[in-house]
């Protein structure tokens, strides 16, 4: 079993929401006309709700085909299927022309690459005046030992640095922070409280002991109740291309 396998029957493959989306997406004036990037789709529950709420084009990109394929089953499903498409590519390399989009939605697709080098890369995606809305963890001490860190940073790029370091990188590349704000607590709850239901149900289907992707999944969710809470953080920051 891997993460598709796993993560194909939820809604997401990591904490986040649809309010949370919605309250960064409030400072962006989307036209039916506007074409955006939803970056890390995963199973489409975001792109879905994005093209029918503003009622846009949305194109979402996964690295995993399988997950595409599913976005666009759940686009179908969710009357969705006419305005969202779907690309298999690396989020270091996408095959999209110079400001193709009005806004890039990126909710922990940075981790990938770090956060320096996803937003010089994505930059291009957009004209001067779009936007880029990025979520991405970090700590809230710099001094945070290892087991703070937890296996999260293990599936990132680079280490998490606090607020104030990825604000500095920001405006360092020539964008302005539009909105910021933290995801709720109850969110990233909710989400582990999905994965290990999960978990334990599959654990009881096969009777043979956990795979080293539910052993994973069931770590980070202790991790995250027991050691990581209120000491990390997902910060969604909507950011306007000014140069």
């Amino acid at each position: 079993m891997d993460r598709f396998d796993f993560f194909s029957r939820l809604p997401r493959s990591e904490p986040g929401g649809t309010t949370f989306t919605s309250a960064y997406l409030s400072f962006v004036q989307i036209q039916r006309s506007d074409r955006v990037l939803d970056l890390r789709t995963g199973a489409g529950e975001r792109a879905v709700w994005i093209a029918r709420s503003r009622g846009c084009e949305v194109v979402g990109v996964d690295q995993d085909q399988r997950f595409c394929r599913l976005a666009l089953t759940r686009a179908a499903e969710g009357g969705a299927g006419d305005h969202v498409s779907t690309v298999c590519a690396r989020y270091g390399a996408l095959p999209f022309e110079d400001e193709s989009f009005t806004l890039v939605v990126a909710e922990w697709a940075p981790m990938f690459l770090g956060l320096n080098a996803s937003l010089k890369l994505w930059r291009r995606l957009v004209p001067i005046g779009g936007h880029i809305a990025i979520s991405h963890p970090g700590i809230v001490n710099k001094d945070a030992p290892q087991e703070v860190r937890g296996p999260l940073e293990l599936r990132m790029a680079e280490p998490m640095a606090v607020l104030a370091d990825y604000q500095t990188i920001i405006r360092a590349l020539g964008y302005e922070i539009i909105y910021q704000a933290p995801l709720a607590q109850a969110l990233w709850e909710n989400f582990y409280t999905d994965t290990t239901r999960r978990a334990w149900a599959l654990n009881g289907q096969h009777k043979a002991g956990e795979s080293g992707t539910l052993r994973m999944i069931l770590d980070e969710a202790h991790w995250y109740r027991h050691v990581g809470r209120g000491r990390v953080f997902l910060q969604s920051i909507l950011l306007r291309r000014t140069r």
